[in-house]
C-alpha cells in the first residue's frame, strides 16, 4: 500500500510542476522561434540576450551565451559581449581542452572593448580563467604547479598592462595562488587569512573602475574571496562592513546601469544571496546565534520584497538557506519544515529548483537526513524511499526532456536542410558553368606547381652535392696537411738517426741509443698513421658510433702514464686530479682515448718546464663529463686562438696525437665539444666534454 501511495505522490509532483515549467519553456521556445526567423543582427543579439536571461538556471544558458558572444562581437556590441563572457569563462575554465576557445574570447574582448564602458573585461576574463581553473583542480601536484605558474605570471610586470583592471586581476590571482600554496605546501589550515591584505587592496581598487558593468563583475569575485578570508579569521566586524559596502555597490549598479533596460528577464535578487550567506557563515563561525538570526531575518525580508516570479525564486533561496542553517545548528525539526516548504514549491513548479534536477534530489536527500537526526525514524525511512523515487522520476523526466529536445532540434535541422537543398538547386546551374573552367585552371596550376617543384628539387640537389664536394675537398686538404705535418718530422728523425748510425764510429752504447731513437720515432710514426687512418674512417662514417661503458679514471691514468714515459728526463711534473667516486660513462673508448692523447701531447709540446695536470669531473645538472688538460707552458697568443683548431695546427712531430681540427671532429661525433679556456693565463687549458647520458 505504501508503494502505491509513493507512486501517486510522484505523479502528483510531476503533474503539479508541469504548468510553471511549461510556461517558461513556452516563452523560451517562442523567442527561439522568433530568433530563427530574424535576420537583423541587432534584433538577434537582443533575442539572444533575453534567451540567456530566461534560461539562466538551465544548461541552455551556456549555449545561448556562446552564440550571443559570437553575434555581438560581429556587430561590436560590447555590452552583450561582456554579459555573455561571464558564464562562458566560468564554465570553460576548468577544462584544459577549452584553452584555445578562452584565448579567442579574451582576445576579442581586448580588441573591441578599449574606449568603451566595458573596457577591462579582458582582464576580468583572464582573472576568472585563472581563478576557476585553480579552484577546479583537485589533484595536489597539478594544483601546486598551476599555483606556482600563476604566481610567477602575476609577478611578471612585462606580462600585464599597467591599469586598475590588471592590478586587481594580479592581486586576486596572487592571493588565490597563495591559498593553494599555503594549504598544500605549507600546511596552513586557514590559508585565506594570509592573503587578506592583497584582497582588501583589490576591493578598494574596484571602486576606481569607471564602467559599472566591469566594476560589478570585478567586485563580485573579489568579495567572494575576501569575505571567505574574514570568515576564516572570524573577523565579524570587517565582514559586516565589507558586506554592507558590497550590497551598496550592488544597489548602485542596479540603480545606475541604464542598459539594464535591455534585460527585462534579468534576475537581480540572485546577486544578494551570496553576501547574506557569507554573513551567516561568519556568525556561525563565531557562535553567535542571535546575529545569525538577525542576518537571516534581513535576508528573509529582502527576499520577500520581490514580486511575481522573482518572489518565487527568492523563496527558493530563503528556504534553502533556512534548512541548511537550522540543520547546522541542530534544530532539525525546523530544518525539516523549511525542507517541506521548499519541496512544496518544487511540487507547484515554482522557483529555480524546478529547472535543476540535482537540487531537487539534494533537498529530498537532506530532508531524510534531518529526519534521521531528529530521531523520527519512520518518517526518515519514508523520506529515503521518496528520495529514491524522486531520483528515478528525475532521471526519466530528464530522459524524456532530452528526447523531446533532440526531436525539436531534428525538426528544425530538417527544415533547414530543406531550405539548403532549395538554395543548392538554385545555385547549381551557375556552379556547373564554372566547373570546367576551374578544372582547366586547376590542371594548369598543378602542372606548373609540379614543374616548379621539380626544378627547385633539382637546384637543391645540385647545391647539396656542391656543398658536399666542397666539404670533401676541405676535409681532404685537412687530412693531407695533417699527414704531411704528422709523418714528415718522424721520417726525417729516423733518416737522420739512421745516417748517424751508419757513418759514426761510436761505442756500442751510443749505437744502442741511436737504435732506441729510431725505434721511438718509428712508434711515433706508426701511431701517427694509425690515428690518422682512424680519423679518416671517422670522417667517412655515416652511422652513429656504438657507445659502451668506459672507466674514465683507468683510461686517463693510462694515457698520462704513457705521456710521462715519453717525456721522461724532462723537467715536467705530470699529475692527475679525479673525483673520489668511480666514473663510468658510455662513450667510444678508442676515439675518447685519441682526444685525451692529443690534448696531453699538445700540452707536452709547449711545456718545457713546469706541470701538466689531467683532471676530469662530472656535472649531472648539465649532463656532461668535463676532461681538462692544464699546462704551465708558453700558452696560446690571442692572435693564434682563431686558427688553433684550423687544419695546419696540431702536435709536433714528437707526439702521437692528432691535430686539434681532427680532435674537434671526433668530439662532434661523440656529441661533445673541445675548446680552449681563454680565462686561464698561466699557460694553456683545453676542455673536452661529452654527455654523461646519451
Amino acid at each position: 500500500m505504501s508503494f502505491f501511495r509513493h507512486i501517486f505522490l510522484v505523479i502528483c509532483v510531476l503533474l503539479c510542476s508541469a504548468p510553471g515549467a511549461r510556461a517558461q519553456r513556452q516563452l523560451s521556445d517562442s523567442l527561439q522561434q522568433k530568433l530563427a526567423h530574424t535576420a537583423n543582427p541587432q534584433k538577434r543579439v537582443q533575442l539572444l540576450l533575453d534567451l540567456k536571461d530566461i534560461n539562466e538556471d538551465s544548461n541552455l544558458n551556456l549555449v545561448y551565451s556562446i552564440q550571443l558572444f559570437r553575434e555581438a562581437a560581429a556587430i561590436g556590441d560590447t555590452y552583450a559581449m561582456a554579459v555573455a563572457a561571464v558564464p562562458v569563462v566560468a564554465q570553460y575554465a576548468p577544462y584544459p581542452e577549452k584553452e584555445d576557445s578562452l584565448r579567442h574570447y579574451i582576445s576579442k574582448l581586448r580588441e573591441l572593448t578599449p574606449g568603451t564602458p566595458e573596457e577591462g573585461m579582458d582582464a576580468f576574463a583572464e582573472m576568472s580563467d585563472g581563478f576557476y581553473r585553480l579552484r577546479s583542480e583537485y589533484d595536489k601536484e597539478k594544483a601546486l604547479r598551476l599555483a606556482h605558474a600563476i604566481s610567477k605570471w602575476c609577478d611578471d610586470d612585462a606580462a600585464h598592462p599597467d591599469n586598475v583592471f590588471h592590478r586587481v586581476k594580479r592581486l586576486l590571482l596572487k592571493g588565490h595562488a597563495g591559498v593553494t600554496i599555503g594549504y598544500y605546501e605549507k600546511g596552513i589550515r586557514y590559508a585565506f587569512v594570509p592573503q587578506t591584505e592583497l584582497w582588501e587592496e583589490a576591493f578598494e581598487l574596484t571602486r576606481r573602475m569607471p564602467g559599472t558593468v566591469v566594476r560589478h563583475n570585478f567586485s563580485s569575485l573579489v568579495y567572494y574571496v575576501l569575505s571567505g578570508a574574514y570568515n576564516q579569521s572570524k573577523s565579524y566586524d570587517k565582514q559586516v562592513k565589507l558586506t554592507a559596502d558590497y550590497i551598496d555597490l550592488l544597489d548602485s549598479y542596479y540603480a545606475a546601469e541604464d542598459r539594464l533596460g535591455r534585460r527585462p528577464w534579468l534576475y537581480r535578487d540572485n546577486s544578494y544571496v551570496n553576501p547574506f550567506r557569507q554573513l551567516i557563515r561568519c556568525t556561525l563561525n563565531i557562535g553567535r546565534d542571535d546575529l545569525t538570526e538577525k542576518h537571516f531575518e534581513e535576508f528573509r525580508q529582502r527576499m520577500l520584497n520581490a514580486e511575481g516570479e522573482n518572489l518565487l525564486r527568492n523563496k527558493t533561496y530563503l528556504y534553502e538557506l533556512g534548512y541548511l542553517w537550522k540543520g547546522i545548528r541542530g534544530n532539525y525539526d525546523r530544518s525539516v519544515l523549511y525542507c517541506d516548504s521548499l519541496i512544496t514549491m518544487i511540487g507547484q513548479g515554482k522557483g529555480y529548483f524546478r529547472m535543476n534536477p540535482a537540487k531537487i534530489y539534494q533537498v529530498h536527500r537532506d530532508r531524510s537526513l534531518m529526519l534521521a537526526r531528529a530521531g523520527r525514524s519512520e518518517e526518515s525511512y519514508a523520506a529515503y524511499e521518496r528520495t529514491w523515487e524522486v531520483q528515478d522520476s528525475i532521471f526519466n523526466a530528464g530522459q524524456h526532456e532530452r528526447s523531446e529536445t533532440i526531436r525539436l532540434r531534428h525538426d528544425m535541422d530538417r527544415r533547414q536542410l530543406a531550405e539548403t537543398h532549395a538554395l543548392i538547386r538554385n545555385r547549381m546551374a551557375a556552379l556547373i558553368s564554372f566547373i570546367a573552367f576551374g578544372v582547366l585552371l586547376l590542371g594548369t596550376g598543378v602542372y606548373l606547381a609540379l614543374a616548379l617543384r621539380r626544378n627547385r628539387r633539382l637546384q637543391a640537389d645540385i647545391a647539396r652535392h656542391a656543398r658536399k664536394a666542397q666539404e670533401s675537398e676541405q676535409m681532404k686538404s685537412i687530412f693531407v696537411n695533417t699527414i704531411c705535418r704528422g709523418i714528415g718530422p718522424p721520417l726525417e728523425a729516423i733518416d737522420r738517426t739512421a745516417h748517424a748510425l751508419m757513418t759514426a764510429e761510436a761505442p756500442a752504447a751510443d749505437r744502442m741509443q741511436l737504435l732506441e731513437d729510431i725505434r721511438g720515432n718509428t712508434d711515433v710514426l706508426l701511431s701517427k698513421l694509425d690515428n690518422m687512418l682512424e680519423a679518416a674512417s671517422l670522417d667517412s662514417l655515416t652511422e652513429r658510433l656504438r657507445l659502451e661503458p668506459v672507466d674514465i679514471d683507468r683510461l686517463c691514468r693510462t694515457e698520462l702514464l704513457t705521456m710521462y714515459r715519453l717525456r721522461q728526463g724532462q723537467d715536467i711534473e705530470c699529475t692527475i686530479e679525479t673525483p673520489e667516486e668511480a666514473c663510468i660513462v658510455p662513450t667510444h673508448p678508442k676515439y675518447f682515448t685519441l682526444v685525451v692523447r692529443a690534448m696531453l701531447d699538445n700540452a707536452g709540446k709547449f711545456t718545457s718546464k713546469g706541470r701538466i695536470t689531467l683532471s676530469y669531473e662530472t656535472d649531472s645538472g648539465a649532463n656532461e663529463l668535463r676532461v681538462q688538460v692544464t699546462d704551465t707552458g708558453c700558452g696560446v697568443p690571442p692572435e693564434r686562438r682563431e686558427e688553433l683548431f684550423g687544419p695546419l695546427s696540431g702536435p709536433s712531430s714528437e707526439s702521437r696525437g692528432l691535430s686539434l681540427a681532427l680532435c674537434r671532429m671526433i668530439a662532434g661525433h661523440l656529441a661533445g665539444s673541445i675548446r680552449l679556456d681563454t680565462g686561464y693565463t698561466q699557460g694553456a687549458r683545453f676542455i673536452f666534454t661529452i654527455p654523461l647520458r646519451p
